[in-house]
């Protein structure tokens, strides 16, 4: 169970909740279509791209091998719309994985996830695993550096485990 001082009422075991947001070009993306197929790494990021969110979403870039050996998909969902998540996008390399636009309405899955902190406008920096049949497997709480990145070693443990 996630610690409530954590800011996130959402716990280990619980069904994921289900969304639908458009990708970079304006797919849209289900959570529910991976169920029963793979496993999947939700990266919830904050509202603003800055140079710092590069160093963030290429963390997850440099191990989508072992995510995708482990059967893994990994998903960032971040809260601007797609245009902008385009235009981030294309000045930086390509990441292999879609940014996700949780922008309209503004923070809704953001919200679901019980990450969205309303009287600050943005939402918290969280690593979610989901496993195969939906159900939450890992939720950590990210610091707000641009160097905090998760316990590498303990999602992969989880997903091989799997």
């Amino acid at each position: 169970m996630i610690l409530r001082e954590q800011n996130v009422c959402l716990n280990v075991g619980e069904l994921a909740p289900d969304f639908s947001l458009p990708d970079e070009n304006a797919r849209e993306v289900r959570l529910s279509d991976y169920r029963g197929k793979r496993n999947v790494v939700i990266a919830l990021h904050p509202g603003d791209l800055s140079s710092g969110c590069k160093d963030h979403f290429r963390f997850y870039q440099q191990y989508l091998s072992d995510f995708k050996a482990l059967d893994t998909e990994v998903l960032a969902i971040n809260m601007a719309s797609v245009e902008a998540n385009k235009k981030w996008l294309a000045q930086t390399d390509e990441l292999g994985y879609p940014i996700l636009a949780d922008f309209n309405p503004l923070g809704d899955v953001t919200l679901k996830y019980d990450c969205f902190v309303p009287e600050e406008g943005y939402g918290k920096k969280v690593v979610f695993v989901v496993d195969k049949a939906g159900a939450l497997r890992h939720i950590e709480v990210l610091g707000t550096s641009s160097e905090a990145c998760p316990n590498l070693d303990g999602i992969l443990g989880l997903l091989r485990d799997l």
